[in-house]
């Protein structure tokens, strides 16, 4: 099968990006048995905002049209971002099936994002999303929780969700480490809809009782992050950047408790490779979490219950048999049953334009 796959920026390992990371496991998984051409815009994104997006959207137009000018089996968008390409698609070959990928629909959501910049930019993404919705052929949900919100914003048919996969890295054995410092961690953006902040507080209301908080990633609340522990004199906390794919398996053995209180996940990655490396992993009980992905997940109404579940952990430890369960069933998200489900989609879309 002819396979084109749209996305702005070049598929690649170890963006930080979880949309990239699929865009690359993706054309990884699909090129072992199929011709598949990448179909992007730029090789690398320095930065998130309108003249950003406006670069990506013009270049990616002609590939686009010249892509589709070879008549592919199947153009896959993986990014809804750029759902545009759906509308571009069509208008050069309507006899080619479109499918468009979507991960979240967090541009549509109130409180998740802030500035007047950013919402001009989610009201550009809306419209490249309304166009992949309108013009895609079929859809494909990451999560169950995507399909039900995108549901209730269009008038959306029969798609499927087709849950994203971990590396079979992270599968590989655990080797038991005695450590003296009980450490609880964060790998993931610091865009303000990751809720970072509650950790933070969480860690003042501990106190400096001999636990150490590793916190990394990039963005845009690194500032107010970085304020709060330094006003809160939380010496035990360390904000340590981005996490690079090459070291995330020791960065993750070297913590004793993941926690993830975003207010929103279309996925949430870090939670199953986490729960891959046998950690429990805590959330915040009112974040929209995909139900699969949050299945084995301890919750948290605020930073205190947050504080009191970390000394729990630290206390009594991880409950061998959870751990084992949510090691099982964290490490049966593939990327082989990913492209499996995926190659069944394209199936349904090339039989329902026929």
């Amino acid at each position: 099968m002819d396979i084109a796959l749209v996305n702005g920026i070049r598929p690649m390992p170890g963006s930080g990006d979880g949309i990239t990371e699929y865009a690359y496991n993706m054309y990884l998984q699909l090129s072992r048995k199929n011709r598949v051409k990448q179909v992007y815009s730029i090789s690398r994104s320095k930065k998130n905002d309108i003249s950003g997006l406006l670069k990506i959207n013009s270049e990616l137009s002609a590939k686009v049209r010249n892509a589709v000018h070879m008549s592919p089996d199947i153009v896959h968008i993986v990014n809804q971002e750029v759902g545009f390409a759906a509308a571009v698609s069509k208008s050069s070959n309507k006899k080619t099936p479109v499918i468009t990928t979507i991960h979240d629909v967090s541009r549509f959501g109130k409180g998740l994002h802030r500035g007047l910049m950013q919402r001009a930019y989610n009201a550009m993404v809306q419209r490249s999303i309304l166009q992949a919705v309108i013009r895609s052929d079929f859809i494909i949900f990451d999560s169950s929780q995507t399909m039900l919100e995108a549901r209730k914003l269009f008038d959306l048919g029969d798609h499927s969700v087709v849950n994203i996969g971990i590396s079979k890295r992270y599968s590989i054995p655990i080797t038991a480490k005695k450590r003296n410092t009980f450490t609880v961690g964060y790998i993931g953006s610091f865009a303000y809809h990751k809720n970072v902040i509650m950790l933070l507080r969480a860690a003042k209301a501990m106190g400096n009782s001999g636990t150490k908080f590793l916190i990394y990633g990039v963005g845009n609340e690194a500032r107010t992050l970085s304020a709060y522990k330094q006003n809160h004199s939380l010496s035990w906390v360390n904000l340590s950047g981005f996490a690079k794919e090459s070291k995330k398996i020791a960065i993750y053995d070297n913590f004793d408790v993941l926690v993830f209180p975003s207010l929103y996940e279309g996925f949430g990655l870090p939670i199953l490779e986490a729960q891959a490396r046998g950690l429990p992993v805590i959330v915040y009980k009112y974040g929209k979490i995909p139900k699969e992905v949050k299945r084995f997940c301890l919750e948290a109404k605020d930073e205190f219950e947050m504080a009191h579940l970390i000394g729990d952990i630290k206390l009594n430890g991880y409950n061998k048999a959870l751990r084992s369960r949510s090691m099982a069933y964290a490490r049966s998200f593939t990327w082989e049953k990913c492209t499996k489900e995926t190659m069944n989609a394209y199936t349904m879309a090339r039989e329902g334009i026929q």
